[in-house]
């Protein structure tokens, strides 16, 4: 536009050369020229100009250096309008990049974002299953503890009750045969009594005493030597059936101890097959977690790459934005 220009007002001014043959000062035409001089190229073309006129060339050769200079420039805009229709194709190719790149990572984020909160409620759901797990596991235990405690004091009881039980079996058995003596003497009518006599009933008491100090069997001996022979008989018959109560009693006792540790074992036996089996889902269970949590973090480092993407596509569309405002611009 500025060649034109130019060119119009050197042949403008030929015109008046040609016309008068002298440069017309006050001539609008100058004006013109004024103002083109403000501009950098103007003011290079103006001073080619200045030098052909001062050469003997003259108007005609300022002319055809316009026209070949009118010629290059526009060859150039040519080239430059080439340019600039690249450099826009790309510049709207690189915009689409980043919008696809843009809108990859938003989805990319979206879908993390998505996965990570389904596996923040499983690994929420893992952990209440794990403490529960364990708090079965905690109370099968203290269940095991206790049975083994009420099956020491039961065996304790047992092994006490029958001591005492076989104590006092042990002590009818000394007593019994030494009544039945008594008995017999009586119903004979014997009065008096061996050596030997007093030695073995010695000996019996001596038996006796080993049973517990202060023990009323003791006594009860003692007393049957005075006694008729029918009451003695009658006491011996009941101390008989006393004796045949605590053999019995040591029988059931027996069978009691006997059950109650089956009993235990089984009981034992199911909580121990319960904990096992519990066990074995917690560890099930832990591993799954585990799995879960990794995940997770895959996930999050997803996400965290996904929105670096985001931002560094959405920078690379501003930056190449404003360098096509620029361009344009100027």
């Amino acid at each position: 536009m500025l060649i034109w220009l130019i060119l119009a007002v050197v042949l403008g001014v030929r015109q008046k050369f040609d016309s008068d043959n002298q440069i017309l000062h006050n001539d609008p035409a100058f004006d013109e020229l004024e103002s083109i001089a403000e501009h950098p190229l103007g003011t290079k073309i103006l001073q080619t100009v200045a030098l052909q006129l001062a050469t003997s060339d003259g108007i005609q050769s300022i002319t055809t250096l316009l026209t070949n200079l009118k010629s290059d420039l526009e060859g150039k805009q040519i080239q430059q309008d080439g340019q600039n229709a690249a450099i826009q194709s790309q510049c709207k190719t690189d915009m689409d990049s980043y919008g696809q790149r843009i809108q990859l990572a938003v989805n990319e984020i979206n879908d993390c974002e998505f996965k990570i909160g389904r596996m923040e409620g499983d690994i929420e759901d893992l952990q209440g299953e794990l403490e529960l797990k364990q708090s079965y596991i905690d109370i099968l235990q203290n269940s095991e503890n206790s049975l083994r405690e009420l099956r020491l004091k039961q065996s304790a009881n047992y092994n006490k009750r029958s001591s005492q039980l076989k104590e006092m079996i042990q002590a009818f058995q000394v007593m019994l045969p030494k009544m039945m003596e008594f008995y017999d003497e009586s119903k004979a009518g014997q009065d008096g009594e061996s050596f030997l006599q007093e030695e073995a009933f010695a000996d019996s008491f001596v038996r006796l005493a080993k049973c517990g100090p202060d023990n009323p069997i003791v006594a009860l001996v003692q007393m049957s030597r005075m006694m008729d022979p029918t009451s003695l008989q009658t006491i011996i018959e009941k101390m008989e059936m006393v004796r045949d109560s605590l053999v019995g009693s040591v029988d059931e006792e027996t069978t009691l101890e006997e059950q109650n540790i089956r009993d235990n074992d089984v009981l034992m036996n199911e909580i121990f097959n319960d904990i096992q089996a519990i066990q074995r889902e917690k560890a099930a269970d832990e591993q799954s977690l585990a799995e879960t949590i990794m995940n997770r973090d895959a996930q999050q480092k997803r996400s965290s790459d996904a929105q670096a993407e985001f931002q560094a596509s959405k920078a690379g569309m501003k930056q190449r934005r404003n360098q096509q405002h620029n361009r344009e611009v100027s």
